[in-house]
């Protein structure tokens, strides 16, 4: 992704999208089955959110709509498939292009994460933030109050970076952005 500076986006863009970039990326590959799509319709995702400017900020439920957008695209990818020119390629603003870009190798790590983490920190990661679930809903399907729920979402997510870090020894750039890892060869 192109370097922007924090004061030319909005920072809860910033934030959300750090949250969330990962996780879409790979909900959008099992989507699709197809890396260069998913990373194509993340990237159209980021331009969307990044249209809204500072309205992004005023979004209730940031992450579920990332998500929604990223569904109506695939959507719409699909009812059209025959008019997109699939040659066009995201990768050529790394500076290796040789190298699939790090969320695509990345997304393998992800589950290997999740199966580490207790039951309940998964359901809940797997609901709000791989299948777009919004909070609230999964609040009421789990008989917990909105801030309950928001809290085990929170510390949900930091055991999951945590087990990334550990797992995949990851790596954050200037931004905190995932710059590079090294996969766990464990199975």
């Amino acid at each position: 992704m192109s370097h922007l500076h924090s004061s030319s986006v909005a920072p809860c863009l910033l934030e959300t999208w750090h949250l969330t970039e990962s996780q879409l990326f790979y909900w959008l590959l099992k989507q699709c089955g197809e890396e260069t799509l998913a990373f194509d319709l993340l990237q159209e995702t980021f331009l969307r959110a990044l249209q809204k400017q500072k309205g992004f900020c005023d979004i209730q439920n940031q992450r579920a709509w990332l998500f929604r957008v990223a569904a109506n695209l695939l959507t719409d990818e699909r009812r059209q498939s025959h008019k997109l020119d699939y040659n066009y390629n995201f990768e050529v603003c790394d500076d290796n292009s040789e190298e699939p870009p790090v969320v695509d190798s990345l997304a393998q790590c992800l589950p290997k994460a999740l199966k580490r983490l207790p039951p309940n920190d998964k359901a809940i990661i797997e609901s709000c933030d791989l299948n777009g679930m919004s909070q609230k809903d999964f609040a009421q399907h789990a008989g917990l109050t909105l801030p309950a729920a928001k809290s085990r979402l929170q510390r949900a997510r930091t055991k999951l970076r945590e087990t990334l870090k550990s797992q995949c020894q990851i790596h954050l750039d200037e931004q905190q952005r995932v710059c590079c890892f090294v996969p766990n060869k464990e199975k």
